[in-house]
């Protein structure tokens, strides 16, 4: 292992060996290059990347409570067994959205797919307040979440829908070499 350091130019000078006609080449082929961008991509687009991505990692970890403990989760939100029946579908149906969500760049419809699935959400917990085996003090405390969560996925994917970025723009979140020094000339 190297314990010493290069030291790396990355300027328009000539160096020694270096003619001014072989610069000359260099300064026309780095004239260009766009440098206005700044090391980071957009912060708004890195922002609600991140926000999708977060929606995303809930989506399938409700998904996974409500398929592997049915049980455990209709107890805490107050529905009977008839009710719980249908909550590995649901997580099923979570788990879908964000494995669309996490597997997409810019995951525009997966996000609001997952606003349909909302509703869907709520007019399951609709049904089950009607229902009179079910524990309405508990069962009341759902909708409010779920109306939370609702309200963070219509401002993610109306973010995702007005923002001008695409699958092929890569990685939003990753830092880019555009406009850095070490992407301007081999060293």
């Amino acid at each position: 292992m190297a314990t010493g350091t290069q030291e790396q130019r990355f300027d328009d000078r000539p160096q020694d060996g270096q003619n001014s006609q072989d610069n000359q080449t260099n300064s026309e082929t780095n004239s260009n290059i766009d440098y206005t961008e700044l090391k980071y991509r957009d912060p708004a687009n890195a922002g609600t990347a991140k926000m999708a991505k977060g929606i995303g990692m809930f989506s399938i970890a409700l998904g996974l409570a409500e398929v592997l403990a049915p049980a455990r989760m209709g107890e805490l939100i107050g529905v009977s067994n008839k009710y719980r029946a249908f909550l590995p579908i649901l997580g099923m149906r979570e788990i879908a959205h964000g494995i669309g969500i996490m597997s997409q760049t810019k995951p525009t419809e997966s996000v609001w797919s997952r606003v349909v699935g909302d509703a869907i959400d709520l007019a399951f917990l609709g049904a089950a307040f009607a229902g009179t085996e079910n524990n309405k003090r508990r069962l009341a405390g759902a909708p409010a979440a779920v109306l939370g969560v609702t309200a963070l996925d219509i401002m993610c994917a109306s973010a995702l829908s007005k923002q001008q970025w695409s699958d092929a723009d890569g990685n939003m979140t990753a830092p880019t070499t555009l406009g850095q020094s070490s992407a301007r000339q081999t060293a």
